[in-house]
């Protein structure tokens, strides 16, 4: 899982100098799909550093994380890219013939949402228990 957290932090660093130079160099055409590149890598970066640290330890977690690291680089990068190349989105760019690519990336996203989902719902424990190993106390139905 440490390589995840790199991976993930090396994607913030990446996000964070991307976000600067766009403040200075996008232009307003472009501005919206900058906006929504970054939004959607800076989230889903944070999301994969959370699939490295919970605590359930399993193979779909694991896989939820590099899932996460996947979808920035696929759908996030390509649309940063294109736009510092370019300058605004319609302008042809090396990228072109990968931008195929951003809408994998979309599906990385959910992949990645359902993979960390399945994780919590089948790892051991996961049912009638608390992080801490405490077992969860039922409310009781009906009354006394």
């Amino acid at each position: 899982m440490r390589a995840l957290v790199v991976a993930s932090a090396l994607l913030g660093l990446l996000l964070v100098a991307a976000g600067a130079a766009g403040a200075h160099a996008v232009p307003i055409e472009a501005n919206r799909q900058w906006q929504s590149a970054l939004l959607y890598g800076f989230v889903h970066t944070l999301a994969a550093i959370a699939a490295a640290i919970l605590p359930f330890r399993n193979l779909l977690q694991f896989a939820s994380g590099w899932a996460f690291v996947l979808s920035v680089v696929l759908f996030s990068g390509m649309q940063i890219g294109k736009i510092m190349l370019a300058g605004i989105p319609m302008v042809p760019t090396p990228l072109d013939n990968l931008t195929f690519l951003v809408p994998i990336g979309g599906v990385a996203f959910i992949v990645g949402w359902l993979l960390l989902g399945l994780s919590a719902a089948m790892s051991p424990g996961s049912q009638g228990q608390v992080a801490e190993g405490q077992p969860v106390e039922e409310e009781q139905v009906g009354g006394d």
